[in-house]
């Protein structure tokens, strides 16, 4: 496609823009409401009709988990040595139970404790010519991670760190209760050492996150730049029967909380035109394209008939692509909550998807655009712009 060199230059030249006036924009903060009224400003430019969407957030609340987990830890050690296993349990059991329902399955179980902000999903409406029959959300998210410490000094130990951590928690509940039905005193004192010893690395995840924000280039605000612009194509090359929303969450990096509100607000919308979601999250390079057939650490499904029919229309125009589940334990992204209300999702993602091979820029200072591939996204704006065009009724 032709306009696509143009498309991109202009969702540069937008993501440019946003950094450049807000810089880090964490969910919460007047920075990622600035950016969303750049966006909405843009927005107005060509949709027929533009909104946003207040909803509310508990900041901090997502990665919560974490210093629960070594707080707990610290203190079921200091209960071990004083021959009260019984709490050591009921302590480590808690803060499995933390991370499982507000990390593995992104449950706000411990929300209310955080303060609550405000956060903005922008919102663009491309009518087509005729009536509405079906209509296709164009996505990404304009918040910015937190900076994770462990991604930047001594990277290589990350999975050690994060894992080894949960590992130790876990081995806690094993050996809490019977350790004291073990004869040896020796072998008790042995048991206790090596659980106290887990403090090493537990108590490093302390540090895990800084409260400073990325400038979040790659992830993701040139996804929602890119939407934007995919948007101002289809509103200058209308479609018959087919509407184009194009959405910028809030909040991704709190646990989906923007996406969350937004499938919650608009369940009825959904049911009433066949809907299909185009998220994209962390598109940094071609040669790592590929899409979504799960989400929120497999625990969610996503459409794999439209992975499939996205990697075809990719093969079609010369581009690799594959399809893939999410991993577990490497987080979510916002077409996984879309899905859970009944729309036909997936998400492009340009890097690698694991703990251990991660692009060296994620979720650090170095998000920069410069760090992201034209050519992804060249190809992105393609495969999205062919596909709706192939799929339009």
């Amino acid at each position: 496609m032709k306009q696509k060199t143009e498309i991109k230059d202009r969702a540069f030249s937008l993501a440019d823009e946003i950094i450049k006036t807000t810089g880090p924009r964490l969910a919460g903060t007047k920075e990622s409401k600035q950016a969303s009224e750049i966006l909405s400003k843009k927005l107005n430019e060509f949709a027929d009709e533009t909104k946003t969407e207040e909803f509310y957030l508990h900041k901090g609340a997502f990665l919560g988990w974490i210093r629960i987990l070594v707080g707990c830890y610290l203190i079921a050690i200091v209960f071990l040595w004083f021959n009260l296993p019984i709490v050591s349990l009921v302590l480590a059991l808690l803060s499995i139970l933390v991370l499982v329902l507000q990390f593995f399955f992104y449950l706000p179980i411990i929300d209310i404790f955080y303060p609550k902000r405000k956060g903005y999903n922008v919102v663009g409406y491309i009518e087509p010519k005729h009536e509405i029959k079906n209509q296709v959300i164009v996505s990404g998210h304009h918040d910015s991670a937190n900076i994770f410490n462990f991604l930047i000094h001594q990277p290589k130990l990350y999975n050690l760190r994060v894992t080894g951590s949960i590992l130790f928690v876990i081995l806690l509940c094993v050996f809490a209760l019977p350790v004291q039905f073990i004869q040896s005193a020796t072998f008790q004192i042995i048991v206790k050492i090596f659980l106290s010893l887990g403090l090493l690395i537990i108590l490093q995840m302390w540090f895990f996150a800084s409260k400073k924000g990325t400038p979040g280039a790659g992830d993701n605000l040139i996804a929602s730049t890119m939407a934007v612009e995919i948007g101002r194509y289809f509103s200058e090359n209308k479609l018959n029967h087919t509407r184009v929303i194009i959405v910028s969450f809030d909040a991704e990096e709190e646990g989906l909380r923007g996406a969350r509100a937004y499938a919650k607000k608009h369940q009825e919308l959904f049911k009433t035109y066949p809907t299909t979601l185009l998220n994209t999250d962390c598109a940094y390079n071609l040669d790592d394209l590929f899409f979504l057939t799960s989400d929120i650490n497999n625990t969610v499904q996503l459409s794999k008939d439209l992975a499939d029919d996205l990697v075809e229309t990719a093969k079609e125009l010369n581009y690799k692509a594959v399809t893939k589940p999410i991993a577990f334990l490497t987080g979510g992204t916002d077409a996984g909550e879309l899905a859970k209300v009944g729309v036909k999702s997936t998400t492009l993602i340009g890097m690698p998807w694991s703990n251990e091979a991660r692009s060296n820029v994620y979720h650090t200072p170095n998000d920069t655009l410069d760090n992201v591939d034209p050519k992804i996204i060249e190809a992105s704006i393609d495969i999205f712009i062919e596909y709706i065009r192939k799929t339009s009724v």
